[in-house]
């Protein structure tokens, strides 16, 4: 390659001064040595120039100057990182003859070295020459001799992991980069390409320096000659957090920075594809955050490209050589394939060789991780490829999160103008989840139904993810890709996607992550042993209040789909408070533990103002929980198998709690705390499952998948806390110990049976036809051979029966002494038309409307009128629904409760039956009116008053419809006489009817809904606007989440967290 050539004459007789940059911070008892091999150096004018950060003690000054009298002291502030304080230099020394010497505090030189790499330097006329690196307590042992390079900027080192030094590497010899433990640079090339660049604190800062030297056509060259023992202990000493994401993200910036220009694309092409590649096979390799800081450093591009393109420019000048020369000295092939194959070959070194090692080359992450790793995604892919094909069929809570001709804009102008929609909607404030789908809309282009597809079968990865980081905390990758199985394998995932179940698939597949986050802010980490004891924890430190903003967004994620997740995660935390009074884990970190999970619940409260303060005062529990899951006598049996039907598959699953009792025996001492967690996540659910089951708990209890995925949590820890027993104690003699765990584990395999065969089907048996397929034959408006006195227009439907067929946020019948049972278990909800929506699933707000309804479901189930039709009339009540069974296993007999209701709604005047069928029953109510309707004079004046007495003296009469397809956060245009406009929405002073222009104030209709009286006729025009209150409560609410977001994945990562220090004398 062209080299740019320095003059120099014949090796001058005085030697040209060298001076010693050494970066100190915090050294140990071995920092003597170090000064002390500087002193030795045989070399005639070595200077020194110490420059250490303002941590380190003050006694590091007396130190140095102790051992190199002459040395210079500088103290840096703060610790900026070893470039930045090494640039010092530059400032520090003045002229431009000569050579820096850069030195890390850890490094001990024989007494040649510095004579050796200056004599290199002339020789070989190089720009920057480094020695041959061997470990500090084995000079025996090569550490580096030098560092090639990919074209993607990955270093790789030449020589394999514990290679003795047999002379092998003695030639001195161009590279690509050098380690900065110990580089002679001269000085003016030093000071021409900047030093080292002040962006990058630590990790990567050789591999800059370098790249930047060889766009100047300068040479880098090793010279074996010149021998350091380095201790290269930084991991151990720092306590840089989050190291290999900041090396990941140094390599691609610096790659995109010194690329040349014509081969950026092709750069950024290259890490991408490679990123990924990296990614797919890394995370079930048990590398998972070294797979994924590759990705991420390539997507902090896009925040990083203005330091990207301001440092090309400030390099324009350095760019002598064409960039294929540059390019020609890096590998062709990958670094990653280049190390693999070294790595490979000092195992077989190792395994052959009869000479001792210094320490164990660390063996290659077993092929059958990433073989289980594979099988998992291709078992989730293929249990729900009809799901993915096909779409989800619309069971239980699997209906489309929003109407399809609702766009994202349109869920957004609703959640801006506080409109909620389900039930008769709410004018206080929207669910958290309209204004997240609004956004999450915008990805998936409004395609609601694909959304929730998205959400139902990417929960298994999320579930799996979740487990796999969780069982971190116990063993290895071999145990974390255990527990993942495991967590697959316990069928709550498997049927809650059968029975449509979405808030207990969301809240099951984010279990493990909560708990993760939580005991990562206590410090409950494995420790070196490789076993789960918590004697001791380490502290989170800085990164605490990151981990808890994680935690809160997961906890706010989950309640966004299932309010009660906020109880089940309350649940949890009086669980691991129980388990911490009764095991060795420090106080502390229980206390952490628990205060974490307590902070979550909270703060996602907070992300959910305003809506979530429907939630406070009383009834919050009825609000959170809904009905409740009524009592159906199940056995122990039927609790334990999680509802599965199959008889033989259910005492398959029995052999899954054999590893929560064998762990809870075996297990003593400071490993007893995760087993003693695992057993009352597993106990404590059931039991209560089963006293609610058999009356003894008269308490409303949520949907019981919900609690039997904190049980199927507890079982797969006790099984991954047992398997890493049982590969650890492999190698050792037999004992009873390793006996009951090859036992458990067994077990466990035999517990997957059941998941495994009702993968086959696809759709894990999700049956096909459903009732929201029969309702949705409803019509958009008008009735079913409607009268004409009812005239066309928007409608409401209720729906009631068993409060475990209800598709919308169902409230519980409360039951009077005389119809106690037969209005057990029954509820009741109220559904737009159109059909069932996933937001129609949330909780109703409370006001009058809903208490108006309430009371017409209690004369209609009692019978105390035969016109409680009227009294649905008010509130567009057009359609009764009595769901008799669904297709799901859970409710597939016909239940006594509707039959019961069908029987009485049939005594009704007011209304007529106009479907039958197995499944459900119809009845329209001839009495009803449509949802924004013009009244007759009549049933104006009845408008103005809250008599129950008068709705069931007359009927109302009905001009017809204002308009049809009411959308209140809209403008609604219709034509109108002078009349009286009722809208069936609960009453605001934000509703606004203008005619021809002139506004109409709002008023309270039948003490529930809204009525405005024109006394013009004219164009009219009805919206609901928002208020300035409502929309600063929004921006604020927002703020919060953005404020979340940041904390959770810290975008000043991206910008570097050290920046230039200043320089204290």
């Amino acid at each position: 390659m062209t080299v740019v050539t320095i003059p120099t004459a014949e090796r001058p007789t005085v030697a040209p001064p060298v001076v010693a940059v050494m970066v100190v911070h915090e050294p140990g008892d071995w920092f003597e040595e170090a000064l002390s091999s500087l002193a030795a150096q045989d070399y005639p004018d070595l200077r020194l120039v110490a420059l250490v950060t303002s941590s380190t003690s003050e006694e590091t000054s007396g130190r140095i100057r102790g051992v190199f009298p002459s040395a210079t002291v500088r103290t840096v502030e703060g610790n900026p990182g070893f470039g930045p304080v090494a640039n010092q230099a530059l400032s520090l020394v003045e002229g431009q003859d000569g050579f820096f010497l850069i030195l890390h505090d850890d490094v001990a030189l024989r007494p040649d070295a510095v004579s050796n790499l200056v004599e290199e330097a002339f020789r070989s006329n190089a720009a920057v020459v480094g020695p041959k690196l061997v470990e500090w307590g084995a000079p025996d042992v090569l550490q580096h001799v030098g560092l090639d390079c990919d074209r993607e900027g990955r270093l790789v080192d030449v020589v394999d992991p514990g290679e003795r030094d047999q002379e092998q590497h003695d030639a001195v010899r161009d590279v690509f980069a050098l380690p900065s433990a110990c580089l002679l640079v001269r000085n003016d090339m030093f000071r021409e390409v900047g030093g080292f660049a002040p962006n990058i604190p630590f990790l990567g800062e050789e591999l800059d320096f370098c790249w930047r030297v060889h766009l100047l056509g300068a040479r880098v060259v090793v010279n074996p000659a010149a021998v350091a023992r380095h201790r290269d202990a930084f991991h151990a000493r720092g306590t840089l957090l989050h190291e290999i994401a900041r090396s990941e993200r140094h390599r691609v910036r610096t790659a995109l920075i010194c690329s040349p220009l014509t081969q950026l694309p092709l750069m950024f092409l290259r890490l991408v594809v490679g990123s990924l590649l990296e990614m797919v096979v890394g995370v079930f390799a048990g590398r998972g955050q070294e797979s994924f800081a590759g990705i991420r450093a390539v997507l902090a591009v896009s925040v990083d490209a203005p330091l990207i393109a301001e440092r090309r420019r400030a390099l324009r000048p350095l760019r002598r050589v064409p960039g294929n020369e540059v390019t020609s000295l890096q590998l062709r092939s990958s670094a990653r394939l280049a190390a693999f194959a070294r790595h490979r070959r000092a195992l077989r070194e190792q395994q052959t060789s009869e000479v001792p090692v210094v320490a164990a080359v660390s063996a290659p992450v077993s092929r059958t991780t990433t073989f289980v790793g594979l099988a998992l995604i291709a078992f989730v892919m293929f249990g729900n490829r009809n799901f993915v094909w096909g779409g989800l069929s619309g069971v239980g809570q699997t209906m489309p999160l929003l109407p399809a001709d609702v766009s994202p804009l349109d869920a957004a102008r609703a959640y801006l103008v506080g409109w909620s929609p389900n039930w008769f909607g709410s004018t206080g404030a929207a669910p958290t989840l309209l204004g997240a789908l609004s956004v999450l809309g915008t990805l998936f282009f409004g395609n609601w139904a694909g959304l929730l597809t998205a959400v139902m079968v990417g929960a298994f990865f999320v579930a799996a993810v979740g487990a796999w980081r969780l069982c971190g905390a116990i063993g290895d990758s071999r145990v974390r890709m255990f527990g993942a199985a495991v967590y697959l394998a316990m069928p709550v995932g498997v049927m809650a996607a059968r029975d449509g179940r979405r808030d207990a698939i969301v809240v099951w597949a984010l279990l493990p992550w909560i708990i993760d986050f939580a005991r990562r802010v206590a410090g409950l980490l494995r420790d070196d042993r490789e076993v789960a004891r918590e004697t001791s924890v380490r502290s989170a430190g800085s990164r605490r209040s990151q981990l808890l903003a994680s935690l809160v967004l997961l906890v706010a994620v989950a309640s966004l789909f299932a309010p009660v997740a906020l109880v089940v995660v309350l649940f949890v935390a009086l669980l691991v408070l129980a388990a911490s009074l009764i095991t060795a884990t420090p106080w502390r970190a229980s206390a952490w533990f628990v205060a974490s999970l307590l902070i979550s619940v909270g703060g996602a409260a907070v992300l959910h103002a305003p809506w979530s303060v429907d939630f406070v005062g009383s009834g919050w529990w009825a609000k959170l929980a809904g009905p409740g899951y009524p009592a159906t006598g199940a056995s122990l049996l039927d609790v334990a198998s999680f509802g599965v039907g199959n008889a033989v598959w259910r005492w398959a699953l029995v052999a899954a709690y054999v590893p929560v009792v064998v762990a809870a025996l075996v297990s003593r001492g400071a490993r007893a705390a995760w087993p003693t967690r695992a057993l009352l996540f597993v106990v404590v659910p059931l039991l209560a499952r089963f006293a609610h089951e058999r009356g003894a708990i008269d308490v409303r209890m949520p949907e019981p998948l919900m609690l039997a995925a904190i049980s199927s949590l507890g079982i797969m820890l006790a099984a991954a806390g047992l398997f890493a027993e049982f590969i650890g104690g492999r190698s050792k003699s037999l004992t009873w110990r390793q006996l009951f765990c090859a036992v458990a584990v067994a077990s466990t395999v035999v517990a997957i049976a059941p998941t495994l065969v009702a993968s086959f089907n696809g759709r894990w048996s999700q049956p096909a036809d459903t009732l929201g397929r029969l309702t949705g034959q409803l019509p958009n408006d008008g009735g079913l051979g409607a009268s004409t006195s009812t005239g066309l227009g928007d409608y409401d439907v209720l729906y009631i029966g068993d409060s475990r067929l209800i598709p919308a946020g169902a409230v519980a019948v409360e039951p009077d002494a005389k119809t106690a049972q037969d209005t057990a278990g029954l509820a009741y909800g109220i559904l737009r038309d159109g059909g069932a929506t996933g937001i129609d699933t949330l909780p109703a707000s409370a006001s009058p409307m809903t208490d108006s309804l309430r009371r017409a479901v209690d004369v209609l189930v009692t019978g105390e009128s035969l016109r409680a039709g009227r009294l649905l009339a008010p509130l567009a009540v057009r359609y009764v629904v009595v769901p008799l069974r669904d297709s799901t296993l859970h409710a597939s007999r016909s239940l006594s409760v509707g039959e019961v209701l069908v029987a009485r709604i049939s005594d009704q005047l007011d209304f007529r039956r106009v479907y039958t069928a197995t499944d459900l029953v119809i009845f329209e109510n001839a009495a009803a009116i449509p949802t924004a309707s013009v009244l007759d004079e009549r049933s104006a004046v009845t408008s103005q008053q809250a008599s129950e007495a008068s709705l069931l003296a007359d009927p109302l009469t009905s001009r017809g419809a204002l308009v049809t397809g009411f959308t209140p956060y809209l403008v609604n245009t219709g034509q109108l006489s002078a009349a009286t406009v009722h809208v069936a929405v609960p009453y605001s002073d934000r509703w606004e009817l203008r005619v021809d222009g002139a506004r109409i104030a709002p008023r309270v209709a039948f003490g529930a809904t809204t009525a405005f009286d024109a006394p013009v006729a004219g164009t009219a025009t009805l919206e609901l606007r928002a208020s300035f209150a409502h929309r600063l409560l929004v921006g604020v609410q927002v703020l919060l989440w953005l404020l979340v977001l940041a904390v959770t994945f810290n975008p000043s990562r991206f910008r570097g967290r050290v920046r230039a220090a200043r320089e204290v004398v």
